[in-house]
Order: C-alpha cells, then sequence, then structure tokens
C-alpha cells in the first residue's frame, strides 16, 4: 500500500486532518469558501451547446 505526503509538512500522512481545517477559524473544516484567499467574484462560463456524440455534430 502507498503512502501519501503530508500537504503541510515533510512527512508521510498520519491522518490528523489538519490540511482539511479552515484557516480562520481552526475549529471549522474548510468548506472552500475563499475568504481567507479574500476572493469576492466568481468566474462564469456560458454553455452554447452540449455534443454528446461527435458523429451526429458531423451529420450537421
Amino acid at each position: 500500500m502507498e503512502t501519501q505526503k503530508c500537504v503541510l509538512y515533510d512527512r508521510d500522512c498520519i491522518g490528523c486532518l489538519e490540511c482539511e481545517m479552515c484557516d480562520l477559524d481552526p475549529n471549522k473544516v474548510c468548506d472552500n469558501c475563499g475568504k481567507c484567499l479574500d476572493i469576492h467574484d466568481f468566474a462564469t462560463i456560458k454553455i452554447d451547446k452540449i455534443i454528446s456524440d461527435v458523429n451526429d455534430e458531423k451529420e450537421r
């Protein structure tokens, strides 16, 4: 079984879940809100169409 490396420290992962905790509130699990990164806006994309089969698109 391959061990994972810790993303915070120079060691193998010991399952402490410290990497999952919020940087602003250590009693909260990170929910990717972005407040620690000072993110205020969101990126959006517009989908023109969805091609489910490449062959269908060639026939049109």
